[in-house]
């Protein structure tokens, strides 16, 4: 997606971040699996509504492996009620409770990565540190290099790509000139070397052109805004509410 066309989908949904934060932090920290449950639904539903982008078929995979392996690890590692039918491995035994932590792990990996979704949507670009530097805008008085870090966060959200397909294109020119597959873990680690240092000066040379640049037309940090691009504050408020009280039910919901 453009940042033309993400700028212009992603406007009229700002708002409806706060919610998404809610969900996000509310199933980071959800003990409960109702609580969990609850979160992870907000969080899908929410981010469909906004029209999040499908995660790539390598992030599917990395998380349908991850959200496997912890499940598995629970399911064997935790103490408690034998599962009738499961196999005895290296003396554990499956257990009711590992099954059930292993489910709210799940349930707390789907409704934070949903959630990171559909913040991508709402917040494309910069715009996730402009959010978060007007929250923080405050801390600036004590001396917090708010704005600084909002350049950083935003140089690093915009060059991010352009050094990832930098780093593709060396890697696809340095397998050409080797004029096979590698062999064996020794000439794949020396191939991902050849690799690694072109992409690693090209780094620092386009920070070094980028800062001249800055430098030249005499950038200055531009000060935070308190009140936000935000159109309909009082919508806004509405979220904020809901996603503080979203976490706050994750939070003390435990007994």
């Amino acid at each position: 997606m453009s940042a033309r066309h993400a700028k212009g989908t992603g406007a009229p949904h700002a708002a409806i971040a706060p919610l998404l934060l809610g969900a996000m932090v509310g199933s980071l920290i959800a003990v409960k699996l109702e609580a969990a449950v609850l979160c992870a639904l907000v969080a899908l539903g929410t981010s469909a509504v906004v029209g999040a982008e499908r995660p790539s078929r390598a992030w599917g995979l990395g998380l349908l492996a991850s959200s496997a392996l912890a499940f598995l690890l629970n399911l064997w590692l935790t103490p408690g009620t034998p599962l009738a039918g499961w196999p005895v491995l290296f003396g554990r035994a499956a257990t009711r409770e590992g099954a059930e932590v292993g489910v709210l792990l799940l349930l707390r990996m789907v409704g934070a990565f949903a959630a990171v979704q559909g913040l991508r949507r709402v917040w494309p670009g910069e715009r996730a540190a402009d959010a978060a530097a007007r929250a923080l805008a405050p801390l600036q008085r004590l001396r917090v290099p708010v704005r600084e870090t909002r350049l950083m966060l935003g140089l690093a959200l915009r060059f991010a790509p352009l050094l990832r397909d930098e780093a593709v294109r060396i890697a696809r020119v340095q397998a050409l000139r080797v004029g096979r597959p590698p062999r064996g873990p020794a000439e794949r680690l020396a191939l991902l070397r050849a690799a690694a240092i072109p992409t690693l000066v090209s780094s620092l040379e386009r920070a070094e052109r980028v800062a001249l640049a800055l430098e030249a037309r005499h950038y200055a940090l531009r000060p935070t805004e308190a009140g936000g691009q935000v159109r309909g504050a009082s919508g806004a408020v509405r979220w904020t509410l809901a996603g503080l009280a979203l976490a706050t039910v994750a939070l003390l919901w435990r007994n």
